[in-house]
């Protein structure tokens, strides 16, 4: 993949992004569903880097920084709510000590960031143990069953490290995706009509994807993934850009980062209005969403290093 934007990728992301406010606003909508297309975009554009160092300090840059900036703020704001307002406190996060001990945090997607983080960290030391393409994937898939056992048997990892085990193939598949140029090669009309197939076919397998929790139902939620993921790039390569869309997929990371602490308490405000149009979850959802997409502009000019905007660590 080149380095400049790819409007098809963001569009997917963007989607992808959408789907993540809907459905956690409480819009019958499987965001997590779709969180396999996200590890595979990553999968596509990773890289190795000769120095472990630079490595490292991109991986800092744009993950790490942001997860560990909103997971600082959304600490400092359930301490602030325990002290000031504790019977707003509606959750089931414990507080900055929850990365080691608990699967929900007070801003709660960011624990997509660091299961990223930790799964771009495993495909490097796979990089780095050995050249052999076939046993870098055969390892990853191998990561990929122990990370689903430790789900299934509802053994807890700290820091979602079981999480980016069972994402690994995912980012595997992506970064196979890239080099063996898959989507470059394919024919957009037939891309579209079989990206069309893949998404009814996910839409009538029974499976549970949900990362969060480390709850995949075996290989059923593997291929159920994997069709969304697939089906959604072919659709957003024949459409290339919806522009609105394709903006939230650019700056999706801030979108994840900033929804939670927006449509939480918009979710007790606003049905106290008494309206109930705004009452309703999609009214919630939309206005989340056209705030979250707000607070873009803000973050890149007042914190630019904490959104992936500009490099904290300087390489």
């Amino acid at each position: 993949m080149a380095s400049k934007r790819i409007e098809f990728i963001d569009l997917a992301k963007g989607i992808c992004m959408i789907a993540l406010v809907f459905g956690h606003c409480g819009v019958e909508i499987s965001g997590a569903a779709t969180l396999p297309l996200y590890l595979m975009i990553s999968g596509m554009f990773f890289k190795e880097y000769n120095s472990p160092k630079i490595f490292l300090a991109k991986k800092a840059n744009g993950i790490l920084t942001p997860f560990l900036f909103f997971y600082l703020l959304g600490c400092a704001a359930y301490y602030g709510i325990k002290v000031f307002a504790p019977e707003l406190l509606i959750t089931s996060a414990g507080g900055i000590l929850d990365i080691f001990n608990n699967r929900q945090f007070f801003n709660g997607p960011i624990w997509f960031v660091i299961a990223l983080f930790w799964c771009s960290i495993y495909f490097y030391i796979i990089f780095k143990i050995t050249k052999n393409k076939h046993i870098r994937y055969l390892i990853c898939i191998v990561a990929g069953f122990i990370g689903w056992w430790l789900g299934n048997e509802r053994f807890f990892l700290p820091m979602f490290l079981d999480v980016a085990m069972t994402s690994l193939p995912f980012f595997a598949l992506g970064y196979y995706i890239n080099k063996s140029q898959m989507l470059n090669k394919a024919n957009e009309n037939a891309g579209l009509a079989f990206g069309i197939l893949m998404l009814v076919i996910s839409a009538i397998l029974p499976s549970r994807i949900s990362l969060h929790y480390n709850i995949m139902e075996g290989a059923v939620s593997y291929i159920t993934g994997l069709l969304i993921a697939f089906g959604l790039l072919f659709i957003c390569k024949k459409i290339k850009s919806v522009p609105f869309v394709t903006f939230c997929g650019r700056y999706s990371l801030i979108l994840l980062c900033v929804h939670h602490m927006i449509y939480r308490p918009l979710m007790v405000l606003m049905p106290k209005t008494g309206i109930e149009l705004l009452g309703s979850n999609w009214s919630i959802a939309t206005i989340t969403l056209l705030l979250s997409v707000a607070c873009i502009p803000l973050c890149k000019k007042l914190i630019p290093w904490f959104v992936a905007q500009k490099d904290l660590i300087k390489i």
